[in-house]
């Protein structure tokens, strides 16, 4: 991105939403020129989209505990938790001591199994008896994709349906109708049309992908009925996430389970965001609904590449060596990852810790919808665990991404900026983001962003 383009964006965006956005230009003069040397050398100045706003993104060179700090030494309340997967808390001491003790004494990568991998394997079987066997990869992507092709394996098929809006990796198989750009484009209220979300996506590959809405059983059921046979697995989230956050609709998560195995098809909860964030362990068990096959990331690694896929044991065994669907990875497992991941695990996601952090949620959803009545202002809030967000214009909360689209996302934006500017990241970049509260928060620290929010929003009715 050319210095010209940075300028203009800069300029619309401090002429456009004053004085939110004024104050963060001012804020961050050191991110603009990180920013425009970055953008000659990765594209977009970030080497993930998500990590891109406008003007441009933050950088950040160090953090700890609930706290992070950019190169301008503005120090932030951190609420986005790298999107769910630090809410162990940036530079967790525990965490920290396992990874020291593993690079000093043991190794990073040693080319062969090891019995921190199998560790981290018993203690997440233990916490989740879904996960009958398992395997290690290093993202939730990667995680997905292998879920999907052994379904396909398994029941010799080749479609699978997901969920609009719900976001599941970059490969071709699920980023189909994520966030698609235009109202326009999302097809019928009744049964979502399948977009790809990227350019490159083979138009055969994305037939293969069947795009539902999450709580509505009627059109998942249509789609099993109207391609009976031919669809391998249902694949979801127990709780929608990337839509803001989604919970299932009582009864909705065992329709489903009936559904998939009335009509043969397996079903596949990722938990990559939900698992250890939503709930102590992974969110499907608040429901009693159990997948086929699970999908884990972000928290299990402990702030390092680390993910899992898993299930039932007839299923797993169709993995190669034992059977014929392929799992590769040199990085798969690796002991760094398996100690961090098993520190986090046991020395700092215990049910107390949990508890705590779902509080300091709750409190945050109540302050924050207290604060927004007393504004004037119409929000919906959504909360579950330590996941939360905030839908502003609506006044219920959304079932689906169709309704959580209709939010309005140029308020969300104001708000985003303007806490910004108040050293608070309330959460990821984007209005269909959460915020996650870490096993290091305090209570001080969720007062502060329920405090400047109201002076948000009460600037927000005044102008």
């Amino acid at each position: 991105m050319c210095t010209e383009n940075i300028t203009r964006w800069c300029h619309l965006v401090s002429t456009s939403t004053p004085p939110e956005a004024s104050k963060f230009l001012e804020r961050t003069p050191g991110s603009r020129r990180v920013f425009e040397e970055a953008s000659r050398y990765f594209p977009g100045g970030v080497n993930s989209a998500i990590q891109y706003f406008r003007p441009y993104p933050i950088y950040m060179v160090k953090g700890y505990g609930s706290r992070v700090w950019d190169v301008d030494e503005n120090e932030y309340i951190d609420f986005c938790m790298a999107y769910g997967a630090m809410t162990a808390g940036h530079r967790n001491p525990a965490i920290v001591e396992a990874i020291r003790e593993q690079v000093a004494e043991k190794g990073t990568l040693l080319g062969a199994p090891t019995p921190e991998a199998l560790a981290l394997a018993k203690e997440l079987r233990k916490r989740i008896p879904a996960l009958e066997m398992l395997r290690f990869t290093n993202s939730g992507g990667e995680a997905t994709m292998y879920a999907v092709r052994l379904a396909r394996a398994i029941t010799k098929r080749d479609k699978i349906i997901k969920m609009e809006g719900a976001y599941h990796g970059a490969h071709d198989y699920l980023l189909i109708s994520d966030k698609p750009s235009k109202y326009a484009l999302m097809g019928s209220q009744h049964v979502p049309a399948s977009i790809p979300d990227s350019e490159g996506t083979p138009e055969a590959v994305a037939k293969l992908t069947l795009v539902a809405h999450f709580n509505d059983l009627d059109c998942i059921e249509y789609l099993l009925k109207k391609h009976e046979n031919e669809i391998a697995a249902i694949v979801t989230e127990p709780i929608q996430t990337n839509s803001g956050v989604i919970p299932p609709e009582a009864g909705y998560l065992k329709e489903l389970r009936r559904l998939a195995d009335y009509y043969g098809v397996l079903l596949i909860f990722d938990e990559v965001k939900t698992g250890f964030n939503a709930a102590p362990t992974a969110a499907h068990q608040l429901y009693g609904v159990e997948p086929d096959l699970i999908t884990l990331g972000k928290v299990i690694g402990g702030g390092t590449p680390l993910a899992a896929f898993g299930g039932k044991e007839e299923y797993m065994e169709e993995i190669t060596p034992i059977g014929r669907v392929v799992h590769y990875g040199t990085y798969n497992a690796n002991p760094l990852s398996a100690a961090a991941g098993l520190a986090c695990i046991t020395k700092v996601f215990t049910e107390d810790t949990h508890r705590r952090m779902a509080e300091l949620s709750v409190k945050l959803a109540k302050g924050l919808k207290e604060v927004a009545q007393d504004a004037g202002l119409t929000v919906a809030i959504t909360q579950v665990g330590n996941m939360g967000s905030i839908f502003f214009g609506l006044d219920r909360a959304p079932r689906n991404f169709r309704e959580a689209y209709r939010a309005d996302k140029k308020l969300w934006y104001r708000w985003w900026l303007g806490m910004l500017a108040q050293g608070i990241i309330p959460y990821g970049g984007a209005w269909f983001e959460e915020w996650f509260i870490s096993a290091m928060h305090t209570e001080e620290d969720v007062e502060k962003a329920i405090e400047a929010s109201g002076e948000l929003f009460r600037r927000f009715t005044r102008h």
